[in-house]
């Protein structure tokens, strides 16, 4: 039996957090305390969170009171939904510092409620998704087949099209992309973003694709600037495993198609299966390559550190993992 657990929900019964437990944990018109922040950019210094009490309704959703709040108290509060049946994504916030679809998550007794990160507010809780859709653009997400067409119906085996196909699931809610620690860096690294590359590996991962269009799309991703911190998985609300079955399938396309992108990756693979163990100090020098004699200071603080051992990197002996690690890295 393949038993998944999904890490979403450990510790949900035993926090009372739950579907169940929210929709239980108010009475008919218990008071919602709502804090929502407003923001107008053309007068950000006037940015502030204002306080509202709704009246609570069965089976009340964060987009329920956000409606109640419009409706009642401010007329000109801004906020997006489309669907409201967790379908277009548009709805995406942040409640109480995480981030959810307002149209599906239940309310709870006592609620912050912000817009998504990363991203530039255009008011409240409106954010401006262009500098998402422009990266996405960036990558060109379309099919470009480097033989004809050979006609329907085409055959796809489960194999080939699996990943390809989960990344299809996505609803560009942003809810990953708000998460992401690395995006939040901001210009320090040229990582594209979890909600991007999941746009991407729907073409990406196709096998139909050109390798040559692949590949100069993931000149652009900054792919292994990822650091598989798992918060875009748990921030997503289409469960789609965007690390483990988006990322790495796409670092591996990368390595093979863009291998100088992949260099850190390539050169911690080697010696892996040379040594059965990671070598900091040969890890240094197959990356870096003669630019680190241009960083004595900082090479010097690694050996005082103990971050690197030259002599045993020149004069160790492999173990016996060496010969398992290289049959494994190979497989």
């Amino acid at each position: 039996m393949n038993l998944q657990i999904d890490a979403r929900s450990i510790g949900k019964v035993e926090n009372s957090d739950g579907l169940l437990a929210r929709n239980t944990r108010l009475n008919f018109g218990d008071p919602v305390h709502v804090r929502v922040r407003r923001f107008d950019a053309e007068h950000p210094e006037q940015s502030e969170f204002e306080s509202f009490v709704v009246p609570y309704d069965t089976s009340m959703r964060v987009l329920d009171a956000l409606n109640y709040i419009a409706e009642n108290f401010a007329t000109d509060l801004a906020y997006r939904w489309l669907c409201g049946t967790k379908m277009c994504g548009t709805c995406a916030v942040r409640m109480n510092g995480r981030e959810v679809l307002a149209c599906w998550e239940s309310v709870e007794p006592e609620m912050t409620i912000e817009p998504l990160r990363n991203l530039p507010v255009i008011r409240d809780l409106v954010v401006d998704r262009s500098p998402y859709e422009a990266r996405v653009a960036k990558f060109e997400p379309w099919l470009e087949r480097p033989s004809d067409y050979a006609g329907f119906p085409e055959p796809l085996s489960h194999k080939d099209m699996k990943n390809a196909s989960k990344a299809l699931d996505c609803i560009s809610c942003m809810s990953c992309f708000s998460a992401c620690p690395v995006v939040g860096l901001g210009g320090l690294t040229n990582f594209a973003g979890p909600a991007p590359l999941v746009q991407l590996a729907q073409t990406a991962l196709d096998t139909r694709n050109d390798p040559a269009k692949v590949a100069r799309a993931l000149e652009h991703a900054g792919i292994f600037n990822c650091v598989s911190c798992y918060k875009c998985e748990e921030a997503c609300p289409a469960k789609i495993p965007i690390v483990t079955r988006i990322i790495e399938p796409l670092k591996a396309k990368t390595a093979a198609l863009v291998p100088h992108a992949a260099r850190h990756s390539l050169a911690f693979k080697t010696i892996i299966a040379s040594r059965g163990r990671i070598d900091p100090s040969e890890l240094v020098l197959r990356v870096q390559g003669p630019k680190v004699l241009l960083q004595i200071v900082r090479a010097w603080r690694l050996l005082v550190r103990g971050k690197i051992n030259p002599w045993k990197t020149l004069f160790g002996k492999s173990p016996g993992a060496a010969k398992a690690a290289s049959r494994i890295l190979d497989q």
